[in-house]
């Protein structure tokens, strides 16, 4: 399957990718002797993974063992982030963001083509980020250039000149941000504004392509919610993520060593037609989430409520106005082995 690829140190599944034109390879673990590590990609087998308590996140490049996460002030900052994230917190958030969605919506042109994410996603992104992390939205925009290189090396981890900048970037970043749990502050404006309209990009970038089911969404807004649970399954921004086994452990019948590293294909798994049926379209009224974008129980993403709140407060008012969305440009990809997502996303827009 890694015959051909350019750089054979490197991951190169491309069906792993939003648009490609085959879906997703499932296959049974397999140790690669050209990455050096395990890969996964059943759903069954990923998510045994996250249950693990014997694997911990890694570089793609590292040669170090990780050393066992120390487990109680993992649990200590999980709790304080949620406690950050509670619902009274994130309706305040949504209550703010709410008015804002609909007056940038309402400046988008009709039959024109406009950017959905220039025009509407980062600005929005944007705001957000500053009201979670507490700073101004002037302090925010300029704060911006150094989040795109920290981002960057995110979408791209086997890139050293990328991984250098971010380094000094963060260095920067830690020390505009002073309050709050660790997570909502330098790493969290980082997430809100620049992952986040990467994940609303290839959302809607899947709806433009079945149009049916945006048209569905505004018809029937009343399934935002769980379409925004399909389409992060569907379209999810991670294409992998990284482990290592801190100790030997037997994963859903298969042996690993300590020190062995785990490739975990996450959109193979979220199309994986053993856990969901017809996986490979988009279906707006599939009930029973199960996809694992945000990851799982103690181990998924601390700020999953953060993520699926703005997703829904942004996305509703886009499908609310519009009727449809037709692509007005070919599509541009940023990104690369860590998550991939259109740099732009030209579209004309009607009401009727």
């Amino acid at each position: 399957m890694h015959a051909g690829r350019e750089e054979p140190s490197k991951p190169a599944w491309s069906g792993d990718q939003l648009d490609s034109a085959s879906p997703p390879e499932i296959e049974a673990p397999y140790f690669d002797e050209i990455l050096k590590a395990w890969v996964l990609s059943r759903h069954a087998d990923i998510l045994a993974a996250f249950r693990a308590s014997n694997l911990s996140p890694a570089s793609p490049n590292s040669k170090k063992v990780s050393e066992p996460i120390e487990e109680s002030g993992r649990l200590k900052m999980r709790a304080e982030t949620m406690e950050a994230l509670s619902p009274i917190q994130l309706r305040a958030w949504r209550e703010r963001l709410t008015p804002e969605a609909y007056a940038c919506v309402h400046s988008l042109p009709i039959e024109e083509p406009a950017d959905l994410l220039d025009g509407y996603a980062r600005p929005l992104c944007l705001s957000l980020a500053a009201m979670v992390t507490g700073i101004s939205r002037h302090d925010a925009a300029g704060l911006c250039a150094r989040a795109e290189r920290v981002s960057a090396a995110a979408a791209e981890p086997y890139d050293p000149a990328l991984r250098r900048g971010a380094k000094a970037a963060n260095v920067e970043l830690r020390s505009c941000f002073h309050s709050g749990p660790e997570p909502l502050r330098d790493s969290g404006f980082v997430a809100l504004s620049q992952t986040l309209p990467c994940i609303l990009g290839n959302a809607w970038f899947a709806l433009i392509q079945h149009p049916q089911e945006w048209s569905l969404l505004h018809q029937q807004p009343g399934l935002m919610e769980q379409a925004v649970e399909e389409l992060l399954r569907y379209a999810g921004l991670v294409r992998i993520l990284v482990r290592t086994a801190t100790a030997d452990i037997d994963l859903n019948g298969f042996f690993i060593r300590k020190g062995e590293r785990i490739i975990l294909r996450i959109i193979a798994a979220n199309h994986d037609p053993a856990r969901f049926s017809n996986p490979n379209q988009v279906d707006v009224t599939r009930r029973g989430a199960g996809h694992l974008t945000l990851g799982y129980g103690s181990h998924s993403c601390v700020g999953a409520s953060l993520i699926r709140m703005a997703a829904v407060t942004i996305t509703q008012p886009l499908l609310q106005r519009f009727a449809a969305a037709k692509p007005a440009r070919s599509v541009v990809w940023q990104g690369g082995t860590g998550f991939r997502s259109p740099s732009s996303l030209w579209v004309g827009l009607s009401e009727v």
